[in-house]
C-alpha cells in the first residue's frame, strides 16, 4: 500500500486526483492550497482541468458547451472507463430532457411530503432496533435501509429485496489501494444488479408484479415510443437506486458524526428541531460524498481568461468548493444555523440532482427521530470506518452508543 504523506508536505505540482491522500487520507489542507495557488489546474497527463473554487464550479456547472455524454466520474474521464448512454446523468439535450420531465413527477416537493409518513414510519422501525439494542450501526442499519427502501419506492424495485441491494450498493464503489479506478468488485456488483432488474422488468410484463416507481413510467414510455430502449430502462433504475442508497446514507451518516463532534451545534438543535434540515444540509456541504464529477469540451470555451479546448476534461471538486472561503464563513466548521444562499450539495444547471426533494425530505426525517428518541448518543470512532475511494466518499459504518 503507498505511503500517505501527511498534507502539510505537499504543494500543487503533487496533486493528482488518485493519490493515497485523496483516496484514504484527509485532502482538505491539499485542497485548501489548490484553491489558493492553482484554483484552475490543469493537468497534462489527464487533459483535464481541475477547478476548487465555489465561483467555477457553480458558474461552469451551467455552461452548455460541456457535456456528460463522455462520462462524468473520475474512472470515465481520466482513465478511459465507458461512459452509460443510458443513464439520463450521462445524457446531453435533448434526450436528457426527455428522461428528466418524464421521471421528474416522482421527485417533486410534493412527492416528497406524500412520501413522508411512509419514510418516517419506516425509520422508527430502524431505530428502534437500535435503541432496544444500546445502540448498534447507525449507517447500515438506519439510514442505509432508510434511504434504499425510500429508493425501492422511487426506481419500482421491491422493498423486500432491500437487503440485497443494500449490498450491491456497498460493493458498486469499491477500491483496491494503488489500482486506481473500478475494480472487479464493483463491476460484478453492477452485472448482478442489473441482471436482478431485468428479472423484475419481465416480471412486470408477465403482469406477475404490479408496476410503480421509475420502472413503471418507463415501461409507459416504451410502450409509445419504441427508441426507449430496455437498456434505457435497466441503467436509468440502476442509476436511481445506486444515487438513493448510497449518497443519501452518507450524508445522513456525516451529519451525525458532526453533531456528536460539535456538541454546541447539537444543543441548538435539541433546542429547535425546524433546525433538522439545515443540519443536514451542512452536512452535504461540509462532508459533500461526491468528491468530484466532470464534463468534456465540445467546442473551445472562454471562460473567465482561460480557453478550455475541444475535448479537455472539466473536473468540478465539489469537495473543495464546498469549503470556500470566499462563499462561505469559516467553511472548515460545521454551523447547522448558517442558512447558506448559495449550494453545490446537490450540484448546480441541468444536471443538478433529481432527488433533491426527496433527500431533504429522508435527512430531515432521519435527524429529528434521532435527536427526538436517542439525542445523547455517541459515536465510537475506534469501531467506524469510512470508504477509502478517490470519488464518493464517507463512513462506510458508524457505531453508536446509548
Amino acid at each position: 500500500m503507498a505511503e500517505i504523506v501527511p498534507p502539510t508536505s505537499y504543494g500543487v505540482s503533487d496533486y493528482d486526483p488518485f493519490m493515497p491522500l485523496v483516496v484514504e487520507g484527509d485532502p482538505y489542507p491539499l485542497y485548501d492550497t489548490l484553491r489558493q495557488k492553482a484554483p484552475r489546474l490543469f493537468l497534462e497527463p489527464y487533459g483535464a482541468w481541475f477547478f476548487t473554487t465555489f465561483e467555477d464550479v457553480w458558474s461552469l456547472s451551467k455552461q452548455s458547451g460541456l457535456s456528460v455524454a463522455g462520462g462524468i466520474t473520475p474512472s470515465q474521464l481520466l482513465l478511459g472507463a465507458d461512459a452509460n448512454r443510458f443513464m439520463v446523468s450521462q445524457m446531453d439535450p435533448p434526450d436528457h430532457k426527455l428522461f428528466r420531465s418524464a421521471l421528474n413527477s416522482l421527485f417533486t416537493a410534493n412527492a416528497a411530503r406524500a412520501m413522508e409518513a411512509a419514510a418516517r414510519a419506516e425509520a422508527r422501525g430502524f431505530l428502534d432496533t437500535i435503541q432496544r439494542e444500546g445502540g448498534g450501526d447507525i449507517l447500515l442499519g438506519y439510514a442505509g435501509p432508510l434511504a434504499v427502501a425510500v429508493g425501492c419506492w422511487l426506481s419500482g424495485l421491491p422493498r423486500e429485496d432491500m437487503p440485497m441491494l443494500m449490498q450491491w450498493t456497498n460493493h458498486f464503489f469499491h477500491r483496491i489501494m494503488d489500482k486506481p479506478g473500478d475494480t472487479h468488485v464493483g463491476a460484478q456488483a453492477g452485472g448482478e444488479m442489473i441482471a436482478y432488474i431485468t428479472d423484475i422488468m419481465g416480471q412486470v410484463r408477465a403482469g406477475r408484479r404490479a408496476p410503480h416507481g421509475a420502472m413503471g413510467v418507463l415501461l409507459d414510455m416504451q410502450r409509445d415510443d419504441p427508441a426507449i430502449t430496455d437498456d434505457h430502462i435497466r441503467f436509468i433504475v440502476l442509476n436511481l437506486q445506486i444515487g438513493a442508497g448510497d449518497t443519501v446514507p452518507k450524508s445522513i451518516s456525516a451529519a451525525f458524526h458532526r453533531l456528536w463532534e460539535n456538541p454546541v451545534e447539537r444543543v441548538k438543535l435539541q433546542a429547535d428541531p425546524t433546525l433538522a434540515l439545515p443540519a443536514f444540509a451542512e452536512a452535504i456541504r461540509i462532508d459533500m460524498p461526491t468528491q468530484m464529477q466532470g464534463r468534456t469540451a465540445m467546442e473551445t470555451i472562454s471562460y473567465d481568461g482561460i480557453e478550455i479546448q475541444p475535448g479537455q476534461k472539466t473536473m468540478f471538486l465539489f469537495a473543495a468548493a464546498n469549503r470556500d472561503p470566499a462563499e462561505f464563513v469559516e467553511p472548515g466548521r460545521y454551523i447547522i444555523d448558517r442558512h447558506n444562499r448559495r449550494t453545490l450539495g446537490f450540484g448546480n444547471g441541468i444536471h443538478r440532482c433529481l432527488g433533491a426533494h426527496i433527500a431533504e425530505m429522508e435527512g430531515r426525517i432521519a435527524i429529528e427521530e434521532v435527536m427526538a428518541t436517542i439525542p445523547s448518543y455517541a459515536i465510537d470512532l475506534d469501531a467506524s470506518r469510512k470508504h477509502k475511494t478517490e470519488y464518493v466518499k464517507g463512513w462506510s459504518n458508524v457505531i453508536v452508543t446509548l
